[in-house]
């Protein structure tokens, strides 16, 4: 494997397990009635789930622009149905369309929106 892609590999990795530490401790942070670090945990869920792509990227400090956006493709797969079960979450473990289609929004656009700023930068660096 390419170093670019082992690098992506890594981070992709060490990202998902950075999302089920979390996962595990927000789980844990309820279970002792720790509202405050139950809240923290969960903002961090949070902005995690809608940047996945982003994440990957910077945990991997990945230079190369190809790789980049496939790490933002990739960190868009994984967060589009963590979105969905983060929307489940909010909504108090019942699903409302429109949270869901909120967040699938958020998510999306961070993503897209992080996907034009690397274009912009690749365009800017051959021009």
């Amino acid at each position: 494997m390419e170093e670019g892609g082992s690098r992506l590999f890594r981070a992709t990795c060490i990202t998902a397990t950075l999302y089920a530490a979390l996962f595990l401790a927000h789980i844990v942070a309820a279970a002792k009635d720790s509202d405050a670090a139950f809240r923290t945990i969960v903002v961090l869920i949070t902005i995690l789930t809608f940047s996945v792509g982003v994440c990957i990227r910077f945990i991997g400090r990945i230079k190369n622009s190809d790789v980049k956006l496939r790490a933002n493709i990739i960190g868009l797969r994984f967060a589009l149905p963590l979105s969905v079960g983060l929307s489940w979450a909010y909504a108090e473990q019942s699903f409302n369309i429109m949270l869901t289609l909120l967040f699938l929004g958020v998510t999306v656009a961070v993503h897209f929106g992080d996907r034009t700023l690397l274009r912009r930068g690749m365009a800017w660096k051959m021009g």
